[in-house]
């Protein structure tokens, strides 16, 4: 991979870690406060909902982290280790965690929040849904070529 190329990864990964703070910070906290401020009688309805913004936020800081340090390991020439497994598991993981968040918040929403017909939030729950589970079924595929790969490179290196 070219030196371009993980320069502007890397660039890319500093601004989506830096949305995702600033999600955290400026959008979710007074969100939460302005909602437990101007109702009288306080749900407890934002309380989970900020939780779940704060957790999603942290499992694309901790896949955001993962690709950090995979791209170290390209730049060095270590990809092929096991030590590179660790860190696709966790993508993976954050992923998958996600998705789930994502489903439980919609599942929530559509069904205890709203009581209403919302096929609107139905369709963006189903879409966000689908596309982590896209996310997570990829990510699983460039883990098993991952795999191969260093099978084939290990291979390479006792025949030289």
């Amino acid at each position: 991979m070219s030196h371009f190329a993980i320069l502007a990864l890397r660039a890319l990964v500093i601004l989506i870690g830096l949305g995702a703070l600033i999600l955290q910070l400026v959008l979710i906290f007074p969100v939460y406060a302005n909602t437990v401020a101007n109702e009288s009688d306080v749900t407890i309805l934002p309380v989970p909902y900020a939780v779940l913004g704060v957790a999603l936020a942290v499992c694309v800081e901790v896949a955001l982290v993962a690709v950090w340090v995979l791209l170290s390991m390209v730049r060095r020439g270590a990809i092929f280790t096991q030590r590179a497994f660790r860190w696709v598991d966790a993508i993976i993981v954050a992923g998958l965690a996600a998705t789930v968040l994502v489903l439980a918040f919609g599942i929530h929403l559509i069904g205890v929040a709203m009581r209403d017909d919302a096929p609107g939030v139905i369709v963006f729950v189903g879409g966000a849904v689908m596309a982590g589970m896209a996310f997570v079924l990829l990510m699983v595929v460039m883990r098993g070529l991952l795999r191969s790969a260093t099978a084939l490179q290990s291979e390479l290196a006792e025949v030289v």
